[in-house]
């Protein structure tokens, strides 16, 4: 994998590939204004706080690219889910 191969270590957590769009699609996260370009298939911005039980605590899905939560308001979903 190219992230482990970068000098910095193994990652402590497991990653999602989804090459075929099928997650993305499946939550209806495929952002529409690159259909029809190479990079379609680009996902909506999306972070998602799962608790120990694997159930989604917390999310938010920006329409925006520009738009992303704020890390205290991530911490806050995090600490909520414990």
């Amino acid at each position: 994998m190219k992230i482990a191969s970068d000098g910095k270590g193994e990652l402590g957590f497991p990653l999602l590939s989804d090459p075929e769009h099928r997650t993305i699609d499946a939550y209806g996260l495929r952002d529409p204004a690159y259909e029809g370009q190479k990079v379609y298939g680009i996902p909506y911005p999306s972070v998602y706080v799962v608790d120990r039980t694997g159930r989604v605590a917390w999310a938010k899905v920006e329409r925006d690219y520009q738009e992303r939560p704020m890390n205290d308001e991530i911490r806050k979903a995090l600490d909520a889910s414990k």
